[in-house]
C-alpha cells in the first residue's frame, strides 16, 4: 500500500492516490470548488487501537475508542486520535513516514517482515464550491490488511501466536460482515470486530469499495493462494448498490455592518 518512499517507480497505493486527489484539487480550482483534507493513520493490533502518527509514550494515556458521528449515520469516528490538516502530497508523505516506523512488523517461518497488524489511513476531504454554494464531503479510506496464516505453516509462538489468532479472526469477521451484506441481511455484524466496526461506512451505505488480493505464484502456497482466491469470489459477489454523489446547497447571508 505504501510501497518505497521517495521512488516514484516504487511507490505504493496510498502515495499514488494521494498524488492523483491534489492534482484534482488544483484543476477542480478552476472550477470554483475549495476543498481541505485531513489525514490520520492506525493500526488495529491484537483488536487494539494503535495511532501512528504519536510515539507509545504520547498514547499511553489515551483511550481509543470508535464512536458513531451521528446516530443516524453509519459514520464513525476514532476518539483522541491524532488529525492533521495536509495541504499536498509531501506532508502526506512525511505523515507515511512517521506511520511507517511504528507499524508493528515481526520475523515468522514464512515471512521475513511480516505485518502483526491491519493498518488504516483515512483522507478527509471537505469542499465547497465558492461559485455555486454547494457544499460536499467524504472520506477516503485505504487499509493494509495482514495476510491470513496457517499456524502449521508459520510456526507462531507466544506473541506471535496471539498476533496470528486476531489477524485471522478479524479477517473472518469481515467475510461474515461481506456474506451479510451480499445477502441483505437484516443485522450486519460490523461489532464483531474493531476492523470492521471502524470501516463500517467504507463497506456498506453511501460507499464504493474496492479490495485487491495479493497471491503467490509458489507450489509451497497453493493452499494459502486458493483460501485467498475463494475469500476474493465472496467478495467480488458482493453488491451493495451504487454510490451516489451528494451535493448540498447553502444559501449565503449578506451581514450588513451595524
Amino acid at each position: 500500500m505504501e510501497g518505497v518512499h521517495c521512488d516514484e517507480e516504487k511507490e505504493g497505493v496510498i502515495p499514488r492516490t494521494v498524488k492523483f486527489i491534489f492534482t484534482s484539487i488544483e484543476d477542480l480550482g478552476n472550477k470554483g470548488w475549495v476543498y481541505k483534507a485531513e489525514a490520520s493513520f492506525l493500526e488495529i493490533y491484537n483488536e487494539t487501537i494503535r495511532d501512528l502518527l504519536v510515539t507509545q509514550k504520547e498514547a499511553k494515556n489515551l483511550n481509543y475508542d470508535i464512536k458513531l458521528v451521528d446516530n443516524k449515520k453509519s459514520d464513525c469516528y476514532v476518539t483522541n486520535l491524532k488529525v492533521v490538516p495536509v495541504t499536498c502530497e509531501k506532508q502526506v508523505q512525511e505523515l507515511l513516514t512517521v506511520a511507517q516506523k511504528q507499524r508493528a512488523v515481526a520475523s515468522t517461518s514464512i515471512n521475513e517482515r511480516s505485518s502483526r497488524s491491519h493498518s488504516v489511513f483515512q483522507l478527509k476531504l471537505i469542499g465547497e464550491n465558492m461559485k455555486t454554494t454547494e457544499t460536499c464531503e467524504g472520506t477516503l479510506t485505504m487499509v493494509d490488511l495482514a495476510g491470513s496464516e496457517r499456524l502449521k505453516d508459520s510456526g507462531s509462538e507466544g506473541a506471535r501466536l496471539t498476533e496470528t489468532q486476531n489477524i485471522n479472526k478479524s479477517l473472518s469477521n469481515l467475510g461474515h460482515v461481506i456474506m451479510a451484506l451480499g445477502q441483505k441481511q437484516s443485522h450486519i455484524p460490523y461489532r464483531n470486530s474493531k476492523l470492521t466496526h471502524l470501516l463500517q461506512s467504507s463497506l456498506g451505505g453511501n460507499s464504493k469499495t474496492l479490495m485487491f488480493v495479493n497471491i503467490s505464484p509458489l507450489e509451497t502456497c497453493y493452499s494459502e493462494t486458493m483460501s485467498v482466491l475463494r475469500f476474493a469470489t465472496k467478495v467480488n459477489h458482493c453488491n451493495i448498490g451504487t454510490a451516489i454523489k451528494q451535493l448540498r446547497k447553502h444559501q449565503r447571508e449578506d451581514l450588513a455592518s451595524l
